[in-house]
């Protein structure tokens, strides 16, 4: 496009791009566009940058980390929120030199820039992961988390500076993560953890990729058949709760919530000094204060109502019984924000507990689906495999890399499936996708779903993720088939 031959439409057009964003983003507009980089750093502040192509030659005032800067934002949608979605949030660099010179060297800037080392484990990096204690869920924290570096280094898998070593194998199928007892529950969760710290696992190379071949020989059989019959009937679900039941457990949540404090200020004051040997920064001051100012109180009911869908008076009747109302002039946003919270919690367990499926007739997941759907994933997520719909399975984490291993080689189970992410069961908080289906010969052949977890402990998975499961496995009830929970192939 040029804006210099005074064309109304090209007038139009440069219009549309630097000034109508968002008619320019709509999925209605056919109007397709290539940016420069340049164009990119003037102003137009677009975070859906999904693919870039380097032609000029990158140099040393021009890193390749400001290049790709553009792409690693996360996406909008429609409605202007953020999109969580790893499929999605994946950025495309075409660049003009081989793959592993770029990764070397972008591995060698970052590392350079940020003062980091990809593959050197800090002793906070497991302080996030978290485990279910009394119906709560909570993180580690840095000093239990130091606890866990140092029981790693002791059993050789980091160094005394955190180095990630050899005896870390998490490919080899006979690996397993010696730890104490203390650990052995978030044993998937750490091996996750120190795959994340790895540069490798970060930026892949697009072709390094394959598309996975159907395995007419599993999706032939007449038992295939018969399995995906037995759980591909979709179904809708109904809740019932009893309101006084979640007014008492609500009130009671409210009730003992943590302590609501007054706004407050953070502040920190300091000085940047130029000198010869570079800049220099120093703090001078910093301090908390109380904000102290008349606070008009929001509407509380029409809120809560908004974030719970409960009535208005189920609600006062939880407000009334809790006896925090005081907190609310203190700091009224963080008092509705915990209040809702809790109130969903409860509520959620409510609705799990009484929720009831029932088939819907002539409505299910149709096999031909796997025929028609093109599926490519990179190889370093991929295991292969003889007895799956696909001559791969692409695996989330190291569980299912190890029980697709596992179940690949048993004489008794005659083929397995990684449900496709278009399977999937809704529930009240959310879509959820079961992991495996199975089908397995002894006495008589049995048809199985099955969910890979690090534990079978319902109390140690985050509230959300055994909610959905709950929900899976009623949904699964009745459609009468076999649904379990498991941690290895040897427990079916």
């Amino acid at each position: 496009m040029s804006t210099k031959s005074g064309e109304v439409q090209d007038e139009d057009v440069y219009n549309k791009i630097m000034k109508n964003k968002e008619q320019l983003l709509s999925q209605e507009e056919p109007l397709r566009f290539i940016f420069s980089h340049s164009a990119l750093r003037e102003g137009w502040d677009n975070p859906n940058v999904f693919q870039i192509c380097t032609l000029n030659e990158t140099k040393s005032e021009m890193r390749k980390r400001q290049e790709i800067g553009r792409g690693l934002r996360l996406p909008v949608n429609q409605a202007g929120e953020r999109v969580f979605d790893e499929t999605i949030n994946r950025l495309t660099v075409i660049a003009n030199e081989s793959y592993e010179d770029f990764a070397r060297s972008l591995q060698n800037e970052i590392e350079e820039d940020f003062g980091v080392k990809f593959g050197r484990i800090d002793k906070n990096a497991f302080s996030k992961l978290s485990r279910v204690i009394d119906g709560e869920e909570k993180v580690l924290g840095a000093e239990v988390s130091e606890r866990l570096w140092i029981e790693l280094k002791e059993k050789g898998y980091l160094n005394e500076i955190g180095d990630v070593q050899p005896a870390f194998n998490p490919t080899d199928k006979h690996f397993e993560l010696d730890v104490s007892p203390e650990f052995k529950d978030l044993k998937p969760a750490i091996i996750d953890t120190i795959e994340s710290y790895l540069f490798s696992n970060r930026i892949v190379n697009k072709d390094n990729r394959r598309t996975l071949m159907l395995n007419k020989q599993v999706y032939l059989d007449p038992e295939f058949k018969e399995l995906w019959g037995k759980i591909s009937q979709r179904t809708t679900y109904s809740v019932e709760y009893d309101t006084k039941v979640l007014v008492e457990r609500a009130s009671k949540a409210v009730k003992e919530m943590e302590k609501i404090s007054p706004l407050r200020i953070i502040y920190e004051k300091g000085k940047i000094e130029i000198e010869k040997k570079g800049v220099d920064t120093k703090l001078l001051k910093s301090g908390v204060e109380t904000v102290e100012r008349e606070i008009r109180l929001p509407d509380i009911l029409a809120y809560l109502q908004k974030e719970t869908e409960l009535t208005r008076s189920t609600l006062v009747d939880i407000l009334i019984k809790s006896e925090r109302l005081n907190d609310f002039s203190v700091n009224p946003q963080r008092f509705m924000d915990q209040t809702a919270s809790l109130i969903n919690k409860e509520l959620h367990k409510l609705i799990i507990d009484g929720i009831k499926y029932e088939k819907i007739a002539g409505q299910e997941y149709e096999m031909r689906l796997f025929e028609e759907e093109e599926v490519v994933r990179y190889l370093d997520n991929l295991v292969s495999v003889k007895n799956s719909i696909y001559d791969a399975i692409e695996f989330d984490s190291s569980i299912e890399r190890r029980f697709a291993q596992e179940l690949d080689e048993r004489e008794d189970i005659k083929f397995f499936v990684k449900l496709p992410s278009w399977f999937k069961v809704e529930t009240p908080i959310g879509s959820y996708n079961p992991d495996w289906a199975i089908a397995k010969h002894g006495d008589k052949t049995l048809y199985l779903v099955r969910e890979t977890k690090g534990t079978k402990d319902f109390e140690k998975l985050r509230n959300t993720e055994a909610q959905k499961i709950r929900c899976g496995r009623k949904h699964f009830e009745e459609l009468k088939v076999d649904f379990e929970v498991v941690t290895r192939a040897q427990e079916i």
